[in-house]
C-alpha cells in the first residue's frame, strides 16, 4: 500500500485534521450506508487525524481507516467489523467492548491501548507497511510506521481473538488475562512477560514464540503447538496441558509445581483426619490439602471435604457426587468431566476452574450463611470458570458470583440463577428453559439471543 508524500513524509505531515462536526457527519453518513438508508456514504478516513475524539458506540464497520491517527481516541463498544485499520495509530486508545471481527490490523500500533472484552475474531495482525512516494510517484526510502503490529503493554483482558492470524507482533507485557485465543497464530511472536492468566489457548500456534517470564496460570493450552517455543521462567501453574506438552523441551525451564498423585488407597486416611479436624474445630486431625494433586478418576462420592484445599488439583472424571464441599478452595482446579451432582458447594471458590462437560445436576452453589459470630454469608465464586457443555440442570446458583463464566452450550434447565452476577458471562447456546433469572445481573452477557 502506498501514499503520496509532499515533503519529508513524517506522520505529522501526512495526517489531516478533522474537527468534531466534520467527523460526526462522516460517521452519520456511514451509518446510513450500513443501514441501507438514502444519503449513505462510506467513511473514508485514511490518513486523517482524529486522535482523542469520542466515537464510542458508533458503527464504522467496513470503514477505511488506513494510517489514521486514533491515538487516545474513545472507541468503546464501537463497531469496526471488517474495517481497514492498516497501519493505523491507536496508542492508548479505549477499545473496550469494541467489535473488530475480521478487521485488518496489519501494522497497526496499539501500544498501551485498552481492548478489554473486545471481539477481535479472525482479525489480521500480520506485518504491514505503507510505502511512501513523492509527487512524481517515485518510491521514497523508509515507510510509514513500523511494519509489525504493536500491542506492547496493551490490556486485552477477556477479549476474544479466536482465529486471529499473524501474531508476529510486539506483544511484550501485554495483558491477555481470561482472553479467548482459540486457534490464534502467535508463531514467532515476542510475548515476553505477557499475562495469559486464565486465557483459552486451545489449538493456538506458539511455534518459536518468545515466552520468557510469561504467566500462564490456569490457562488452557490444550492442543497448542509449542514447537521451538521458549517458556524459560514462564509460570504454567494450574495450566491445562497434555502429557506430551508437559514432557516437551519447550517447558523444560518453565515454573510449574510438581504434581503429586494420590492413590485410591491413600484417601480414606486423609479423609478421616480431615473429618476429625472439622469435628474438633481444628484442634485435632489435619486439614485435607490436595493443592497441585492429581486425583483424576478417583472415587470421592459423599466425601466430607468442607473447607478442604484443592487449588489447581486435577480432578478429571472424579466422582464427587453428593460430596460436602462447602467453602472448598477449588480455584483453577481441573474438573473436566467430573461428577458433582447434588454436591454441596455452598460458598466454594471455583474461580477460573475448568468444569467443561462436568455433571452439576442438582448441585448447591448458593451462599453459605450464618458463618462466624457476625452472621456472615459467603457466595459461591465461579468467576471466569469454564463450564462449556456442563450439565447444571436444577442446580441452585442463587446469588452466585458468575461474572465472565463460560456457559456455552451448558444445560441450565430449571436452574435457579436468581440474584446471580452473570455480568460478561457467555451463554451462547445454553439451555435456560425454566431457569430463574429474577434479579440476576446480565450486563454485558453474551449469547442471550442464542440461548434457549
Amino acid at each position: 500500500m502506498g501514499i503520496p508524500d509532499s515533503s519529508e513524509g513524517s506522520a505529522e505531515q501526512i495526517w489531516m485534521r478533522l474537527n468534531e462536526a466534520e467527523l460526526r457527519d462522516v460517521v452519520k453518513r456511514h451509518g446510513y450506508l450500513q443501514a441501507g438508508k438514502p444519503g449513505g456514504q462510506r467513511a473514508l478516513l485514511a490518513f486523517y487525524d482524529i486522535s482523542s475524539q469520542d466515537l464510542s458506540g458508533a458503527d464504522l464497520s467496513e470503514a477505511d481507516l488506513t494510517g489514521t491517527n486514533l491515538d487516545r481516541a474513545i472507541l468503546a463498544k464501537t463497531r469496526l467489523k471488517m474495517a481497514t485499520l492498516f497501519a493505523a495509530h491507536m496508542n492508548q486508545a479505549n477499545l473496550d467492548g469494541a467489535d473488530l471481527t475480521r478487521a485488518d490490523l496489519r501494522g497497526a500500533c496499539l501500544r498501551g491501548a485498552s481492548l478489554n472484552n473486545a471481539v477481535i475474531v479472525g482479525a489480521d495482525l500480520r506485518e504491514g507497511t505503507v510505502a511512501r512516494y513523492d509527487k512524481r510517484l517515485r518510491l521514497l526510502p523508509g515507510s510509514f510506521g513500523d511494519p509489525r503490529t504493536d500491542l506492547t503493554s496493551a490490556s486485552v483482558r477477556g477479549a476474544d481473538l479466536s482465529d486471529s492470524k499473524g501474531f508476529g507482533a510486539y506483544v511484550l507485557q501485554t495483558d491477555f488475562t481470561d482472553a479467548v485465543l482459540r486457534g490464534a497464530n502467535f508463531r514467532g511472536a515476542d510475548l515476553r512477560s505477557a499475562n495469559f492468566t486464565g486465557a483459552v489457548l486451545e489449538n493456538a500456534n506458539l511455534t518459536d514464540a518468545k515466552l520468557h517470564g510469561a504467566n500462564f496460570q490456569g490457562a488452557d493450552l490444550t492442543r497448542a503447538i509449542l514447537r521451538g517455543a521458549c517458556f524459560d521462567e514462564a509460570d504454567v501453574s494450574g495450566a491445562i496441558l497434555e502429557p506430551d506438552a508437559l514432557a516437551s523441551d519447550a517447558l523444560r525451564n518453565a515454573k510449574r509445581p510438581a504434581l503429586q498423585a494420590k492413590s485410591q488407597e491413600e484417601l480414606p486416611a486423609i479423609l478421616a483426619l480431615h473429618e476429625r479436624w472439622l469435628g474438633t474445630g481444628g484442634k485435632d486431625g489435619a486439614r485435607a490439602d490436595f493443592t497441585d494433586t492429581d486425583l483424576s478418576k478417583r472415587n470421592l462420592r459423599s466425601a466430607k471435604l468442607a473447607t478442604a484445599l484443592l487449588m489447581r488439583a486435577v480432578l478429571c472424571g472424579t466422582d464427587l457426587s453428593q460430596s460436602a464441599l462447602a467453602m472448598c478452595r477449588l480455584d483453577m482446579a481441573d474438573l473436566r468431566g467430573a461428577d458433582l451432582s447434588r454436591a454441596d458447594l455452598r460458598g466454594a471458590n471455583l474461580q477460573r476452574a475448568y468444569l467443561n462437560g462436568a455433571n452439576l445436576v442438582g448441585a448447591n452453589l448458593t451462599p453459605l450463611r450464618q458463618v462466624g459470630g457476625q452472621n456472615l454469608a459467603f457466595p459461591a465464586n465461579l468467576e471466569r470458570a469454564k463450564l462449556n457443555g456442563a450439565n447444571l440442570e436444577g442446580a441452585a446458583l442463587r446469588g452466585a458470583r458468575l461474572a465472565g463464566a463460560d456457559f456455552a452450550r451448558a444445560n441450565l434447565r430449571n436452574a435457579d440463577l436468581s440474584d446471580a452476577n452473570l455480568a460478561d458471562a457467555n451463554l451462547t447456546g445454553a439451555d435456560l428453559s425454566g431457569a430463574k433469572l429474577a434479579g440476576a445481573d446480565l450486563k454485558g452477557a453474551k449469547g442471550l439471543t442464542t440461548a434457549r
